[in-house]
């Protein structure tokens, strides 16, 4: 149906949910009936196997969906083979480990049709558990004012699902970058954000599942991609002291966060003796994108043999004062 019959008829726009998967066909099932009970009665769901080696086809067979098959090419790459396919107005990319809330379609769908200037907006989200259990969520405060600014400093959308599209957009942009692939949905929103208006909202309209299998948590993956992503920003915001400045603060949040957090794994490898050559590469990787990172932990070790040492001619001069003193203590 064309845009102008649609508004004559008054049917709601389609919407389309695209659902890649690999190596989470356990959750699956609950992603693609958390759409089938959505409130909004115009959707349609693709679901691409990206060469994922569990059950994912025989779930998505189970279910009244678009199922495609291709060979094992990552996040981005699947979620560009359903946007090839699909055909809403709208559309939502819907992590397999993730569920919808059951108004989420119809919140978001009909601020877009509110606004017809915008090319997304995002509603909030809460955290579950692997099994599916609520937990505790403090929501970052929604972007007000210049989007683009605000996504610079701190990405505020921690999933996809949280973000409706209006499909037109990627004709403009193009699909997701799959060098980046872990961070593809970041680039993409800086993107659009860029080029067009985009509004936030405070409903809930999805949960993030947390797990071990998360992206999120490998931080040297993180580190190399996210960094790649924010410096591509820096030919679009070399003219504005507003948009450089928002960038360094973005760049520093998100080396210090990762950053830290490869810096802590390199120490535990290290203390436990084990994994020595990953140790060595995420060392290696920490000096070419959070130099300061490498510092820290450097000194962080330091202080801890300088303690120790301390500590130990303290305790021994205690002994020779005080035969049978303990004076020993533990650093952190």
């Amino acid at each position: 149906m064309t845009e102008q019959g649609r508004e004559a008829s008054g049917s709601p726009g389609l919407v389309s949910l695209v659902i890649p998967c690999f190596k989470q066909a356990h959750f699956l099932a609950e992603a693609i009936e958390s759409v089938l009970r959505q409130t909004y009665p115009r959707f349609e769901v693709v679901v691409v196997d990206d060469g994922s080696p569990d059950d994912t086809a025989a779930v998505a067979a189970r279910y009244p969906v678009r199922y495609i098959a291709q060979e094992h090419a990552g996040l981005a790459a699947a979620r560009n083979a359903g946007l090839e396919r699909c055909r809403g107005e709208f559309v939502v990319f819907l992590d397999a480990d993730d569920r919808l809330l059951p108004d989420a379609l119809r919140i978001n769908s009909a601020r877009l049709e509110a606004d017809q200037a915008l090319a997304f907006v995002v509603g909030a989200s809460r955290y579950i558990a692997r099994d599916g259990t609520p937990l505790s969520t403090n929501p970052p405060p929604a972007p007000a004012g210049n989007v683009y600014l605000e996504l610079l400093r701190r990405n505020r959308i921690r999933m996809p699902a949280m973000v409706m599209f209006r499909r037109s957009v990627f004709e403009h942009i193009g699909g997701f970058d799959t060098a980046v692939d872990a961070c593809a949905d970041y680039d993409v929103y800086l993107r659009v954000s860029r080029l067009f208006p985009v509004a936030f909202h405070h409903e809930l309209v999805a949960e993030y599942r947390r797990h071990e299998g998360n992206m999120s948590l490998n931080p040297a993956l993180m580190l190399r991609q996210l960094s790649a992503v924010m410096r591509r920003q820096r030919a679009y915001v070399r003219d504005s002291v507003t948009l450089s400045t928002a960038l360094r603060s973005g760049l520093r949040n998100m080396q210090e966060y990762y950053g830290d957090q490869l810096a802590n794994r390199i120490r535990e490898r290290v203390r436990e003796r084990k994994e020595l050559r990953g140790a060595i590469a995420d060392a290696g990787r920490l000096l070419v994108l959070y130099p300061r990172g490498l510092v820290v932990h450097a000194f962080r070790k330091s202080f801890k043999w300088t303690n120790y040492g301390s500590a130990r001619g303290d305790a021994e001069n205690r002994a020779v004062l005080r035969p049978g003193a303990d004076g020993s203590r533990h650093s952190r």
